[in-house]
């Protein structure tokens, strides 16, 4: 029987082949290369390195029944006596499960969300600070911790309350800006405190008195929440119609004084009015805008009457540096105010390809005086007035476009040059009678 076991184990030695080739060697599991010596197990077919098999003489395959065993172990039984069972000592217990445990249940069981906290933080410096900035900050780390906070960490009323804070403090330093930077007033459009007191202008003299009748007072409305108020100067009568010049911010709320061309509906600037003296407001369509961004504008409007008149002037001379000027205009809808004060330069601007002429005067200017006119002693018109400097930080800063860029761009269907006036002195009584037309 012996020698029955014996020979099942000869392996079959060979050269190996392509079929041999790759295979891994059952014993030491190293791929076995064409051409090396083999010994393949007869019982279980495992392929094995001669050498593998000779130094262990048996398969080293798990799936042979030979391989792995020797005969000697077969009847070999571990036996477990009693007196070994009571000399065995328990093993110590581990104990690091349970310091773990409690180590962790000593750690507090949520940490605070460090985003939340900074859009508190954000939010409260932004109160003393610049607000507006802040508070949008502010605004946006609430929504970022609000929504990427975790279930196990506190701060989310801090977020809540932070965004909150914001968006307060954001709408605060708005509003509180432009009631300190902008007349929230500046445009009202109410003469029923301060109403014009026609009696005041019988005793003027005949060139002032001119220059209160060519002023109108215009206002625009560009919605509920959107309102203007300026002032334009009566250019031409015909018939019972009148050109009156003032300035395009006046009548286009969207012009912010760069260049800018024209919108291509003029329709589309607003509902306009014009009002004269003891007059009704009446509607007003505008003719012409003023290009490369100037800002100069004409309009029309059905007005007649013994208190409309036309301007008068004369561009072949202007006023010297230091020579008095008055305006006359609607300031803070204050209609027909004149103020008075002296020439204190001429400067220029250019807008695209076009320069002109912009006079600086000591003239007090405020918001309703746009579009006004502005006078030589003599009662001559010589510029539109557009602006004023900050009355925070300076004081008679004003400044009126001069009268000839008008003329200059002005279309020759306006008949403009034929219009001029030319009175010898203050006293000069009007060249043209005045009429109801």
């Amino acid at each position: 029987m012996n020698s029955d076991s014996e020979s099942a184990q000869d392996p079959d030695f060979r050269i190996a082949g392509e079929r041999e080739a790759g295979v891994n060697c059952a014993r030491c599991n190293q791929v076995i290369r064409q051409g090396e010596l083999t010994a393949r197990c007869t019982s279980c077919g495992a392929i094995h390195h001669q050498h593998c098999w000779m130094q262990y003489q048996s398969c080293g395959s798990y799936q042979c029944s030979l391989g792995g065993m020797s005969s000697g172990n077969k009847d070999k039984t571990l036996v477990i006596s009693r007196d070994d069972l009571n000399q065995v000592e328990p093993l110590p217990v581990v104990s690091s499960y349970t310091e773990n445990a409690q180590t962790v249940s000593e750690k507090p069981k949520q940490l605070w969300n460090k985003l939340a906290l900074t859009t508190l933080i954000v939010a409260l410096i932004g109160i003393p600070l610049f607000g507006i900035v802040t508070g949008l900050i502010a605004m946006v780390l609430g929504c970022i911790a609000l929504v990427s906070h975790p279930v196990h960490k506190k701060g989310f009323a801090l977020a809540v309350l932070g965004l909150v804070i914001g968006f307060f403090e954001m709408i605060g330093w708005s509003v509180g800006l432009y009631y300190f930077y902008g007349d929230p007033h500046a445009t009202s459009i109410s003469l029923n405190e301060y109403a014009f007191d026609e009696s005041s202008l019988e005793n003027l003299p005949e060139y002032l008195k001119r220059a209160m009748k060519s002023n109108v007072l215009i206002q625009v409305s560009n919605g509920l929440l959107s309102q203007g108020m300026g002032s334009g100067v009566i250019l031409r009568k015909d018939a019972g119609q009148v050109l009156i010049v003032t300035n395009r911010h006046v009548i286009d709320h969207e012009f912010k004084g760069k260049t800018q061309n024209p919108p291509a509906d003029l329709n589309e600037l607003g509902d306009i009015t014009v009002q004269a003296i003891g007059q009704l407001p009446v509607p007003a369509s505008v003719e012409w805008i003023a290009p490369h961004g100037i800002d100069l504008a004409i309009i029309s409007a059905p007005l007649a009457g013994r208190n409309v008149s036309e301007a008068f002037w004369n561009q072949k001379e202007l006023p010297m540096i230091g020579a008095n000027v008055f305006a006359v205009g609607n300031p803070h809808a204050l209609g027909w105010t004149h103020s008075s004060g002296s020439i204190s330069q001429y400067r220029k601007q250019t807008r695209g390809v076009f320069t002109y002429q912009v006079i600086q005067t000591t003239t007090p200017l405020n918001p309703g005086n746009s579009g006004g006119g502005l006078y030589d002693e003599n009662g001559l018109l010589i510029g539109i007035n557009t602006m004023t400097g900050d009355k925070r930080f300076a004081e008679g800063l004003g400044f009126a476009i001069s009268f000839k860029a008008l003329l200059d761009l002005a279309p020759a269907t306006f008949q403009l040059a034929a219009q001029q006036g030319n009175p010898q002195n203050k006293n000069t009584v009007n060249p043209t009678p005045e009429t109801d037309d």
